[in-house]
């Protein structure tokens, strides 16, 4: 079988040096014309084929790293379908890697992807520092769904969110409203927010926080596995004096929050209503019929795809923004209904 042409094949072919080859591939205007025409003709006559993974070396990379935590997360799987989607109207395509909320997973899965030549790395979920500080400052990283202090961050506004899941249930007559927010330990500054947001709904409705009333999951070690949440919601709505209402922090936990209620014969919306957040494509199902806050998770993926590519955009005071905060939609369904008046 015959060898393939290289392109020291070229050079001597074409009485040129190897550089003059490589120049020309490249296109560079600097070399003679004489030359050009010589090289170009060794290359036909030849048979020469430029390596592909030279090429890519040598250009810039239209790879963009995806990094997500749990890919069974429906809202972290829609995202990373519609960046894809976006990045390939753009000319670019993505590597996503899934750590699995594992602190070794984080530093490995970024290693590879640094090592795989990307041109900017997009974070779906909170990374830990040892794997943010793996990447240079060649890499552009954007954070999207979260936020990152110091950092280019895209996401809804989640204290809006909430504030409307709060104020929606206090229209519909409902006092003693909850708040859950577990499954988002691995993502304290979310959950952080969206907390803030329902204190704020409760303010100004002018109702009084139950402490028995919050189930909140805080800073859930990322080494350790996420437990079963079932037993512990079932606790939850089995406590005495238990809310009419509940905001869950995600749609995620909304769907863990009715399956414990089915079990345990408590109606919804007739005897508990129910908000979650992030309108994944089930949430809509008529079987589930969740009413929710709505994250905009195409505009989050065609600007953060944007920001990735281009870099940020817009300015504040002279200086790039480094954050964007999208407004939230509340999706009123059928898990949320008026306060049963007493007989």
């Amino acid at each position: 079988m015959r060898r393939a042409p290289t392109i020291i094949d070229v050079a001597s072919y074409a009485g040129v040096s190897k550089s003059s080859v490589s120049n020309v591939l490249q296109g560079k205007e600097t070399v003679d014309a004489s030359i050009r025409e010589r090289v170009l003709k060794a290359i036909d006559e030849l048979g020469y084929r430029p390596n592909a993974g030279a090429r890519y070396m040598r250009q810039r990379s239209k790879v963009l790293g995806v990094v997500v935590d749990d890919l069974t997360n429906p809202f972290h799987a829609e995202l990373a379908t519609y960046i894809e989607a976006y990045a390939a109207k753009r000319m670019h395509s993505i590597l996503l890697v899934i750590t699995g909320s594992l602190l070794e997973h984080q530093s490995s899965r970024v290693k590879s992807l640094i090592e795989h030549r990307v041109a900017a790395m997009m974070f779906l979920s909170s990374p830990g520092k040892n794997a943010l500080e793996l990447v240079g400052p060649e890499i552009r990283k954007v954070f999207v769904g979260i936020r990152m202090d110091q950092e280019l961050s895209i996401a809804v506004d989640d204290s809006a969110g909430t504030s409307l899941a709060v104020e929606h249930l206090a229209a519909l007559g409902h006092e003693k409203i909850g708040f859950v927010s577990a499954m988002l330990g691995n993502d304290p500054n979310v959950e952080a927010a969206r907390f803030k947001g329902y204190k704020h709904g409760m303010q100004v409705a002018g109702l009084r926080i139950e402490t028995s009333h919050l189930l909140r999951e805080v800073g859930n070690p990322k080494n350790e596995p996420r437990p079963d949440y079932q037993p512990i919601l079932k606790q939850f709505l089995m406590r005495k004096n238990r809310p009419t209402a509940l905001v869950a922090a995600l749609d995620r936990v909304a769907l863990e929050i009715i399956s414990a209620a089915d079990a345990l014969g408590i109606g919804i919306p007739e005897s508990l209503s129910l908000v979650g957040f992030d309108d994944i494509a089930i949430a809509s199902h008529s079987r589930i019929a969740l009413t929710t806050i709505a994250q905009p998770m195409k505009d989050l993926a065609r600007l953060a795809v944007d920001s990735a590519i281009d870099g940020p955009s817009g300015e504040a005071d002279g200086r790039p923004l480094t954050s964007v905060a999208l407004p939230p939609r509340l999706v009123v369904r059928l898990s949320t209904a008026p306060l049963p008046t007493k007989r």
